[in-house]
């Protein structure tokens, strides 16, 4: 076997250490705020979906050592559990590694439209351009009560509250 193995089995173990403090983090930010929406970006999902299928193959027919897959499948089924985002009527919930913070709604504006994936809701941050992009939990009353009381509109009148 070759040292790159072991290279490898190292440091997909550091990289599954940090989805579990990523996850547990995330998880304390979630169980702070009992009114919370959690939205999640479709694509992403289905990325993540594909990767793990490969993963198992991997895992399965692959012979000789197989720690490194196994791990890597660990830190895609804890990357998914990552990709929820949870809006609260204070805030969105960010978590990392090394904590969880709140980043206020202030900084926030949004706007429902549609892309390539169907329905979707892109949420803006003041001083980024580019918006994040989710398109499952966003058609919920809570969601779509939640934004349209505390969050500003971006330039757009938000047809679900008509």
């Amino acid at each position: 076997m070759s040292i790159w193995w072991y290279i490898a089995t190292v440091v997909l173990s550091v990289g599954v250490l940090f989805m579990v403090l990523n996850s547990i983090n995330l998880l304390r930010g979630m169980l702070k705020f009992k009114d919370k929406a959690i939205v999640l970006n479709l694509p992403t999902l289905l990325l993540y979906a594909i990767a793990i299928a490969v993963d198992i193959f991997l895992i399965i027919f692959v012979k000789g050592f197989r720690v490194p897959w196994i791990l890597l499948g660990a830190i895609l089924l804890l990357s998914i559990f990552c990709l929820m985002v949870p809006v609260t009527s204070q805030g969105v919930v960010s978590a990392g590694p090394l904590g969880c913070k709140l980043l206020p709604r202030e900084e926030y504006s949004y706007e429902f439209g549609k892309d390539r994936m169907g329905d979707c809701m892109k949420l803006f941050r003041k001083g980024n351009d580019k918006p994040a992009v989710f398109h499952l939990g966003i058609k919920s009353m809570k969601t779509v009560k939640m934004l349209a009381d505390w969050y500003g509109k971006h330039g757009y009148e938000n047809p679900l509250t008509k």
